[in-house]
């Protein structure tokens, strides 16, 4: 494991704790001491050639962090539904490709703890639903915004992929003008201006819960950016 993704995982500022709370999920009932005690999730191998900073650790993978004995917390194993199912499908990938991701791919967030949820009740029904909450800009400053530079140093990174508008937050200089998100992924540019020598690819999150899907347009546009990632995906780990 990367050092700098070592020294990560030991962070103990538990900015996100005041949010925690008992938890039901996955017919078990979480005590907050134990969502309270999981790590931060990251997986940084020794020599990365794909930086890939994505929004925050979903409440699935966050828990599966407490009963895993993987340097990342379980971040990077089957276990992790939505790197199965959305993200290395994403890449061209699939669960029997995961060492090659393992080997090559540098996965952080914005924020590596989970940022906890918000609930809507449906006035028809009287249902709750739970959605993971973005974390805000001063979380991201405070949390990955610290790191960032270290990680732009790792002479082994060819390229940077921006999942979901929180991690371009990162990167101001890729916008124009008083362009969106969206604008800025339906351009499908790759940039390597920005940090020499590294190309930067922003991309929309590849969560199949994520509203902007709604739209047959950005729909079309994930397509097309799956296999832009898919045909840079080998030059980049060379």
């Amino acid at each position: 494991m990367h050092v700098i993704a070592e020294e990560i995982r030991e962070c103990k500022k538990s900015c996100f704790l005041n949010l925690y709370r008992e938890v039901e999920y996955s017919n078990k009932k979480w005590s907050k001491n134990e969502v309270d005690s999981i790590k931060p999730l990251i997986y940084g191998p020794e020599k990365p050639k794909i930086l890939l900073i994505s929004q925050a650790p979903s409440l699935q993978a966050w828990l599966n962090g407490k009963n895993s004995n993987s340097p990342g917390g379980g971040l990077v194993t089957t276990e992790n539904n939505f790197l199965i199912d959305s993200l290395l499908p994403a890449f061209g990938l699939s669960a029997k490709n995961l060492d090659l991701f393992k080997e090559h791919v540098f996965w952080i967030h914005t924020c590596n703890c989970y940022p906890w949820y918000k609930e809507y009740q449906n006035k028809k029904t009287g249902t709750f639903t739970r959605q993971d909450r973005i974390p805000n800009n001063k979380q991201i400053e405070e949390c990955l915004g610290q790191w960032l530079d270290r990680l732009l140093e790792i002479d082994s990174i060819n390229a940077i992929v921006l999942m979901g508008g929180a991690s371009t937050k990162l990167f101001p200089q890729l916008y124009e003008n008083s362009e969106k998100f969206t604008d800025l992924v339906r351009k499908m540019k790759i940039r390597n201006d920005i940090s020499e020598g590294i190309d930067i690819l922003p991309v929309y999150h590849q969560s199949r819960k994520s509203r902007i899907f709604n739209d047959p347009a950005d729909r079309s546009t994930n397509e097309k950016i799956k296999s832009l990632l898919k045909d840079n995906f080998n030059k980049w780990i060379q």
